[in-house]
């Protein structure tokens, strides 16, 4: 019997290959899009622990390590001794981290542009309408301060 092809395997390819062309965008950054994501969290929240950051972004400690380890040598991030506790580090965006953050915006904004060139105007804000709902749906959203 042959089987049918479940419906989101195009919805996670065309997601693949969207975030390795936005990569490949990002190119001159040094970093990868989820990287770019937590640049973008540290500006909105403010300086967070990595405990908090993995959390937020449902990645592993290790996985998060290997972000912060690789923005930190980039310099675009840096870690603090908290004031009120020494025995914890927090993470803060450097301003060479807000520079570099400041093209990312770009770059994803050119992102949206590809889908609306491919959908057009009205579908490209259909299809991010509901990306948005099947995220939050999934226990996604913006990250929350800690």
């Amino acid at each position: 019997m042959k089987q049918q092809h479940a419906q989101i395997h195009s919805l996670l390819h065309s997601a693949a290959i969207l975030e390795k062309q936005l990569e490949s965008m990002l190119g001159a950054s040094g970093i990868r899009h989820r990287q770019a994501l937590v640049l973008d969290a540290l500006d909105k929240l403010g300086p967070s622990s990595q405990q908090h950051l993995a959390k937020q972004f449902s990645v592993s400690p290790g996985t998060m390590s290997s972000m912060i380890f690789r923005l930190e040598k980039l310099g675009y991030i840096q870690r603090k001794t908290k004031p009120n506790d020494r025995r914890t580090d927090v993470i803060i965006i450097t301003a060479l981290g807000i520079n570099v953050l400041a093209d990312v915006l770009g770059i994803w904004q050119d992102g949206d542009k590809i889908i609306e060139n491919i959908l057009g105007p009205e579908e490209s804000k259909q299809l991010f309408a509901l990306t948005r709902k099947i995220s939050s749906a999934l226990g996604g959203g913006r990250p929350k301060p800690e």
